[in-house]
């Protein structure tokens, strides 16, 4: 009985030894260290379709919107300092915005740090443990859950500003003071409207990263199980690993403004 599960225990090892599973070794050459490595890992992976989908994904700030988005914090100081008494209201949203600000690029820095997690986690073909891809699963459903969270304190921001905006009396103290006061408010609430559309964005490419882990849960499963080979398992786990890469470069875009905000106060 000794001899058989000793036989038993070498063809094991002699057959774990001659396999092919690798763990996932990006373009770079290295586990994905910082976010700046996504789009490195990620460029050559693109074919013309998928080329063209992230082209059309990319959210482009123009000149105007970066302008406004930076100096919102001084358009609305400036709104404060026409008045010593707070005549139009702008001392109260002051805060707001600033942790509004704060908490947007908190969640790009965030969704960035969190997904060269997933992408280093992924990459373990190695390993069997199928925990780690329900442990992501979760860690998006959270990140996307604080994400909402902020961007309805924008709506909150944006809507109590446009009220105080509409209750001002055009001649008080002066119509061209009056329109002055209008048109930074206006800039200001544009720009956390704007800000607040960058944050939904990300959610999109989030979403579509937690969509396959179930796939690398069925991938697992059958290899572990024997039921799939080698070459089908690397393959499979390859394409998937394409998948994530691929949404990672699209978040990594859609973050950079925001993760660079707490840059411009």
């Amino acid at each position: 009985m000794f001899k058989f599960y000793s036989i038993f225990i070498l063809i094991s090892l002699l057959g774990f030894s001659n396999s092919l599973v690798t763990n996932y070794v990006p373009i770079t050459g290295s586990n994905i260290l910082t976010p700046a490595d996504i789009p490195r890992a990620s460029l050559l992976l693109y074919d013309q379709a998928s080329a063209y989908v992230f082209a059309s994904s990319i959210q482009l700030e123009t000149p105007s919107d970066v302008f406004n988005i930076t100096f919102s914090k001084y358009f609305l100081n400036n709104i404060v300092a026409l008045s010593n008494n707070n005549l139009f209201g702008a001392s109260s949203h002051y805060d707001n915005l600033i942790l509004f600000y704060n908490n947007a690029s908190n969640m790009g820095i965030v969704s960035l740090n969190n997904t060269v997690g997933y992408i280093n986690t992924l990459s373990k073909f190695t390993s069997m443990d199928t925990s780690r891809f329900n442990t992501i699963s979760t860690s998006i459903i959270n990140l996307i859950s604080n994400i909402e969270s902020v961007t309805n304190l924008a709506q909150t921001l944006a809507t109590s500003m446009n009220n105080t905006k509409n209750s001002l009396s055009p001649n008080s103290p002066n119509a061209e003071t009056y329109q002055v006061v209008v048109d930074n408010y206006n800039m200001v609430i544009k720009s956390v409207l704007s800000v607040s559309s960058h944050l939904n964005n990300l959610k999109i490419p989030l979403t579509e990263i937690s969509n396959f882990m179930p796939n690398f849960v069925n991938e697992v499963n059958l290899y572990s199980q024997y039921i799939s080979t080698d070459t089908l398992y690397m393959n499979h786990m390859n394409n998937l690993m394409t998948g994530v890469l691929l949404r990672s470069n699209t978040l990594y875009s859609r973050s950079l403004l925001l993760s660079r905000l707490k840059e411009s106060f």
